[in-house]
């Protein structure tokens, strides 16, 4: 299958046909178009799920899923600028999630329920009575 062809929506169900053309404003995409969105792209838009996703990847012959499988050099500059911008976009994601993993393990709970910060310091408590 060749970049410019017209994406095959026949080979696709109904719900993601229109899901496709929904996302393409109603125009039929080349492969090329729909090659160059990401999965994660594609999975948020509605009607589009990991089954649908695959039926798309394997209509396009799987040519270049999200790019990442393109070499830097034979990406024009805007292709480039593309990927770049989704990196950045994955990478804050992970961030989150990575944040919000670690933040509740710095917590502690005990069995009646409360929650306790634990100190930052290991030997740095002091109590109601210390001295400074």
């Amino acid at each position: 299958m060749y970049e410019n062809e017209l994406f095959p929506l026949e080979a696709v169900p109904s719900r993601v046909r229109l899901a496709i053309l929904r996302e393409f404003k109603g125009l039929r995409p080349t492969v090329q178009e729909v090659s160059r969105i990401c999965d994660r792209s594609w999975l948020a838009v509605p009607g589009i799920g990991r089954t649908a996703l695959a039926s798309i990847r394997h209509a396009t012959g799987d040519q270049y899923p999200s790019s990442a499988n393109r070499s830097a050099g034979r990406m024009s500059d805007a292709e480039l600028l593309t990927r770049l911008d989704l990196l950045q976009e994955e990478l804050r994601s992970l961030n989150e999630v990575l944040n919000a993993t670690l933040a509740p393990a710095s917590k502690k709970v005990f069995r009646s329920g409360r929650i306790r910060r634990t100190p930052s310091i290991a030997h740095g408590h002091q109590g109601p009575g210390a001295a400074l």
